[in-house]
This record gives structure tokens, sequence and C-alpha cells, in this order.
């Protein structure tokens, strides 16, 4: 199998382009390198294909493309406070370079494999399923849920075989950014752990390789094409119970703070459709994953 990964320099990106080559997937990597990682840099497999390229430059794609069998079209612009005061540039890489991915992916009649976002649905009273409305609160849930509809105009207009994931907080080795990674440096750092509010807001987090093991098997099966799927633990977590078992491990403190503006107070998905149509279960959860890792640092 070919596979296209595009942002394959990030954090997902990277652990996905890890584990295609030790399948022996021949993969190509489509990345602008400007908020690569370097420690993601550092260990792509030398088998994996890396060219700079912009998913804002159709035509650069159109050349190095080539003959895929799979695109996973990871690119994007992912901080949601950014997102408000450039929402030009967010525009034009999330939805304008999706677009462009769509159009290289009908070309060469490739399936693609796209990865969406929790914000598209916004604030949660309930388990978020597929079938909910979405109702973003930030500019980039917004680029989101754009960028979902238009992977479904291709579906339906043109028979593109698409899979949308939506992605909820994912953790793992070498996030570059997200509450555990700063809780886990601060903590390491022997600083205080910042609560922004009252610590009551519920997050579903998802380990990274789970994500990648769900990307895989997105690309693989052939009853998903055309569906939506929560990729997320399923499980609720409170901020303050993440913090509370940092500090359990390390002995820091807590400080609490104002609530800031955009941030959701309840995300928690229904995986059970990502678990039938994919046979998927995530397998590493949040709290184990925290002790491990801070027990090895």
């Amino acid at each position: 199998m070919r596979a296209l990964v595009t942002g394959g320099a990030g954090f997902i990106g990277g652990h996905l382009v890890e584990k295609l080559v030790e399948r022996d997937w021949d993969v190509m990597v489509f990345d602008n390198f400007e908020r690569a990682s370097l420690e993601t840099l550092r260990t792509l497999p030398s088998e994996a294909e890396l060219r700079r390229i912009d998913i804002r430059d159709l035509e650069a794609m159109k050349r190095y493309a080539g003959d895929v069998d799979v695109i996973f079209h990871l690119a994007a612009l992912t901080d949601v406070v950014e997102s408000e005061v450039k929402k030009d540039e967010y525009w034009n890489v999330n939805v304008v370079g999706t677009e462009n991915v769509l159009k290289i992916a009908k070309d060469v009649d490739a399936k693609l494999i796209f990865t969406s976002s929790a914000a598209v649905y916004g604030e949660l009273n309930n388990v978020a399923r597929e079938d909910l409305k979405p109702n973003p609160i930030s500019f980039y849930g917004i680029t989101k849920l754009e960028c979902e509809k238009l992977c479904m105009r291709y579906y339906e207009e043109y028979g593109a075989d698409i899979v949308v994931l939506r992605l909820f907080n994912v953790f793992g080795e070498r996030a570059q950014g997200g509450v555990v990674k700063i809780f886990l440096e601060r903590a390491r750092e022997g600083k205080p752990l910042i609560i922004y509010g009252d610590g009551e807001a519920v997050r579903d987090f998802i380990y990274v390789g789970d994500v990648v093991d769900a990307l895989i098997k997105a690309a693989l099966s052939g009853k998903a094409s055309g569906r939506i799927l929560n990729i997320a633990s399923g499980k609720p977590t409170r901020v303050r119970e993440l913090a509370e078992a940092v500090v359990k491990e390390t002995g820091v403190k807590i400080i609490y703070e104002s609530e800031r503006r955009w941030e959701i107070k309840f995300s928690l998905a229904d995986i059970s459709l990502a678990k039938k149509l994919l046979n998927w279960n995530p397998k590493i959860y949040l709290i184990d994953w925290i002790r491990s890792s801070l027990k090895s640092s």
C-alpha cells in the first residue's frame, strides 16, 4: 500500500508515519514544516519520503502526489485561541487546503481519511453522538465543520471514498500542546499546575497510538465510507482529576485562575459507531499513561 500523509511531521502525523512504515507501507509526507516538531522530525523513519509542500499549493501537490492508495489528511492549524485572531489564515489552511487535498484524492482515485475535531460539537450537555447537530463555538471548530461538509460533498457528488474521524483530546509522546503536555512539563520543572476555572470541565482524552490505530483501520475498512466517526476514549475526565493525578505523582501544587473564553465545559464522545464499523477499541487510558510517563522520566 502507498500512502500520502499531509502534516506527517506533526504530532499525530509523525506517529502515523512510523506505524505505516513499520507495516511496510510506502509513505510520502507533505508538510510545510512551519510548525513541525523537531522531536518528530528526528524520529521520522528514513524510509518515508518527505516533501516540503504546503496544502494551499495545489499545483505542487499535483506534481508530487503520484499514485497513492490512501491519503491521510492531518495538516491543519489547530490553536483555538489563535484561530480567533488569524481567521483568514485558518480558513485558507484548513478549508481551502482541505479542498485541495480532496481534489488530489479525486484525481488519483485515492481513499481519503480526514481528521476532524470534537470542536465541531461545541458545548455539549450530553455524550456526543455523530448524528448530533454540530454547533462550534470557536472559529477553529467552524473551519473543521466546513471541511467535513466538503468531504461529504465529494463523497455524494463524486463517489469519493472518504472517512471522517472526529478526534477528541489527543495526548501522548511528542505532543506539541494540550493540557496533558502542559501539566507534565510544569510538574517536571517543579512548577504549580494552573487550572482555568473550577477544574470541573470534562474532557475525553484519547492516546495518540489509539488514534493511529483508528486511522489505519479506517483506511483498510470497507464499512465506514461516507461516515463520520468519533475517535475518543468514551471516558470522562475532569481537568481537576487530571491535575490531581499529576500532583499525586510529583507533589506540585495547583493554582486556580479565571476561566478562559472559548473553553468548552463538557466534551465526551459516544464511540460505539467506531467500535462497530472499524472493529476498534482504545487500549491506553490517560491516568495510567500519566503514572507510567512520570515514573519513567
